[in-house]
């Protein structure tokens, strides 16, 4: 089965679907899980089918959720059943782009999404209730009480939950507790860990896993992104079940540098400072703004990241060019141990990351210590 299209995600919108044929959907969700997974895609997906007059028909009609429930229905049933008409007027005006790399957002009166501006470190709370001249008269919230446009539910999508801070958590606390009537909010992180106790405590949590390699190998060949499956299986292999990861994988300057990188971090003698001088030097390529750098760095961490999981778990490279260079790696004395104290240094420098931390600081602290481990082999 594949619901809507979306790989990975059938057992959770047969919740979804049988939760909404009894009446007992609630109403403030939290989605969690690796990035480049199909949170926000199934989201958004979720949002088209429920806006549907197919399935918003029961709040007209004012089904309490008490009426007995067909329980003769097959996944495959509920799954068909719970799927957009695409002839309603609601259908009509929610474009959904599922084989889109980029966020386009459904035009719909009833569809809210809200995500961290690129050049902002966290969620701005004018996002929620509007900004400080005209507070709870606009906003996410202030949308979020107002009459549905087209009479049935609402919808609302708060992208980028790990970046919410205290003030702007509390703003969201009471909607969240008591949403509107008929409406529905969901809420996109990449961990429950990473969200404050008090979002958290007032959502259901739905958690997604990374993809299939194979789901990974027939996106990239939906999408054309690869002409051979071959190609596709191999750049899966590098993915870690991420479309993210993926297309990071087939972006040939970051491939080019990702092979010299590890062709140094293969060495049993690291050269720390000049190694830490050409990665500032990649990152800084991207912009001025640390916004900007910051995935680049992500980028480079997790590349080294995958290459020392390699050593220790002996899998298959995606490619001839990784291979020799873990292969050069075991050559220099590379043991298990030291590829996973090194992995675990790589961890902390992405935790760094996302603590705002300088990144120059990250950059040169990380090969100190992973060229440390490497000369005690």
């Amino acid at each position: 089965m594949s619901w809507m299209g979306i790989w990975g995600c059938d057992e959770l919108a047969l919740q979804f679907a049988r939760a909404n044929r009894r009446g007992r959907l609630g109403g403030s969700f939290l989605f969690v899980g690796p990035s480049g997974v199909g949170k926000r895609t199934f989201a958004f997906a979720l949002g088209k089918t429920l806006l549907c007059r197919r399935h918003f028909a029961k709040l007209d009609a004012g089904v309490d959720g008490s009426s007995a429930v067909d329980l003769s229905l097959t996944d495959e049933e509920e799954l068909a059943r719970f799927t957009p008409c695409e002839e309603c007027e609601s259908c009509r005006q929610f474009d959904l782009h599922a084989e889109s790399e980029c966020v386009v957002v459904p035009n719909h009166p009833d569809f809210h999404y809200v995500c961290k501006p690129a050049d902002r470190s966290l969620l701005p709370i004018s996002l929620l209730v509007g900004d400080p001249e005209d507070r709870n008269q606009s906003g996410l919230c202030f949308e979020l009480n107002q009459t549905a446009y087209m009479g049935g539910r609402k919808i609302a999508v708060i992208d980028d939950a790990d970046y919410f801070n205290q003030e702007g958590a509390n703003a969201l606390l009471k909607t969240l507790e008591e949403p509107p009537e008929h409406t529905l909010i969901i809420l996109i992180g990449t961990s429950a860990t990473k969200q404050l106790p008090t979002i958290r405590s007032r959502c259901q949590i739905f958690r997604f896993a990374p993809l299939e390699r194979e789901q990974v190998a027939e996106a990239l060949l939906r999408r054309r992104k690869v002409e051979t499956r071959e190609e596709a299986e191999n750049v899966a292999r590098y993915a870690n079940g991420s479309m993210t990861e993926a297309y990071r994988a087939l972006d040939s300057d970051f491939t080019l540098f990702q092979h010299a990188l590890l062709d140094a971090l293969a060495q049993r003698r690291i050269e720390a400072v000049e190694l830490a001088k050409k990665v500032v030097e990649y990152v800084d390529k991207a912009s001025k703004e640390a916004i900007v750098r910051r995935p680049r760095l992500q980028n480079v961490l997790r590349a080294a990241l995958a290459f020392y999981r390699a050593i220790f778990s002996n899998e298959p490279a995606p490619d001839a060019e990784l291979e020799r260079v873990i292969e050069q790696a075991r050559k220099s004395g590379y043991s298990e141990e030291s590829a996973i104290q090194c992995a675990e240094r790589t961890l902390t420098a992405l935790e760094q990351i996302d603590q705002n931390a300088n990144l120059p600081y990250i950059i040169e602290a990380w090969l100190y210590e992973v060229a440390a481990i490497a000369r005690k082999m």
